[in-house]
């Protein structure tokens, strides 16, 4: 009993942890291809965003599906869309074509009936007849002009209980288990040394409002009242739920990374 009294918070860390990072690995191959299916539905539609943004969320619908039914498919996929157009979820980034491409290689639209034309392409017919030079701004060609390159940065949440505080703040570089009096990682008052997109606004600003209140302190004013916002504010939204859809937008999260390069199948549309 002495022995498995001490082996039995490793072990449970332990088996906790492989349950965790499957799920995370689960996620990370989902973001994979969902990233895929976002640049190719770019491709097809000039480079837009919100397309982009639509695609990678069809892609990341059976993430969150969890009923094998037409009303399990929809709440995944409305789960999906709020998951990719949260930007305190995700980031999406067009990495290619950039707007210096199209200061070197744009024309005007011809779909565009307004005037002036305020709307832009860069051309996508006849690559293969077409000058290989490299451009001014740019620094490269027309044909790596058409190159849709997509990086997105999604906030994978941390669900399995313990690990997923230890892992949040292993990643956000917040101290550990100080001493046995209950001072465990994020729930301390360290504030993250480390921090990054997906951070919990307490750990995310933290370090901020403490310098503002030193320095208020400095003048003879109390601005301790900033510190207990940020904390009532951090946990609000990370225990928010979705109506309707009982979806918890905050909780622990760490960034998970993808990139899909696709070759642009219309020309790519930017604002003069």
């Amino acid at each position: 009993m002495a022995e498995y009294i001490i082996i039995l918070p490793a072990l449970l860390m332990l088996v906790l942890g492989a349950i965790q990072f499957a799920l995370l690995y689960e996620i990370k191959s989902t973001l994979n291809y969902a990233v895929f299916v976002g640049a190719r539905q770019g491709a097809l539609k000039n480079a837009s965003t919100t397309s982009i943004k639509d695609g990678i969320a069809a892609g990341m619908t059976p993430l969150f599906t969890f009923d094998p039914d037409v009303g399990g498919l929809l709440k995944g996929r409305a789960i999906a869309m709020i998951e990719v157009f949260n930007p305190l979820t995700m980031n999406v980034a067009v990495l290619s074509p950039t707007a210096k491409a199209a200061d070197d290689f744009g024309i005007d639209d011809p779909d565009d009936t307004s005037s002036p034309k305020k709307k832009r392409i860069i051309p996508n017919d006849n690559l293969t007849y077409r000058p290989t030079s490299n451009g001014g701004s740019s620094g490269i060609n027309i044909q790596d002009a058409n190159l849709l390159k997509v990086r997105v940065t999604y906030c994978a949440k941390l669900i399995v209980p313990l690990v997923n505080v230890a892992i949040y703040s292993l990643v956000n570089g917040i101290a550990g288990v100080q001493n046995l009096s209950n001072e465990w990682f994020a729930e301390s008052t360290a504030t993250a040394t480390s921090p990054n997109d997906c951070s919990l606004l307490k750990d995310k600003y933290g370090g901020k409002v403490d310098s503002i209140i030193a320095a208020g302190s400095k003048v003879g004013v109390d601005l301790g009242f900033l510190s207990t916002a940020l904390d009532s504010l951090s946990s609000a939204l990370s225990g928010a739920t979705v109506p309707g859809l009982g979806w918890v937008i905050g909780g622990y999260r760490i960034p998970v990374t993808a990139e899909a390069v696709v070759r642009m199948q219309s020309p790519a549309r930017f604002d003069k």
